[in-house]
């Protein structure tokens, strides 16, 4: 892309980002449009809220059962150990 195109695309850029932000604060409409998009973005912080304090309880719940498992696999192993000791000796 030649320079002459880049400066152009981004005169075009700035001048539509320009007319958005013309449109959301200086008109009525806008004024709508900001309360919306303020619900949407309240809405989805409590949607991620409640889905991170979900996650948390699920990696409490996995810790809880993976040391359950441990120590479970750890007293067969050291039983095991115990019962080949005994099986050499």
């Amino acid at each position: 892309m030649k320079n002459k195109d880049k400066i152009l695309l981004g005169i075009l850029g700035a001048a539509a980002a320009g007319v958005a932000i013309g449109l959301l604060f200086y008109t009525e409409e806008g004024k709508k449009t900001r309360k919306k998009i303020k619900h949407t973005a309240d809405d989805w912080a409590d949607s991620l809220g409640s889905l991170i304090e979900s996650g948390k309880e699920n990696l409490s719940d996995l810790s809880h059962k993976a040391k359950a498992n441990f120590k479970k696999v750890k007293s067969k192993a050291q039983d095991a150990s115990e019962e080949y000791s005994n099986q050499i000796s």
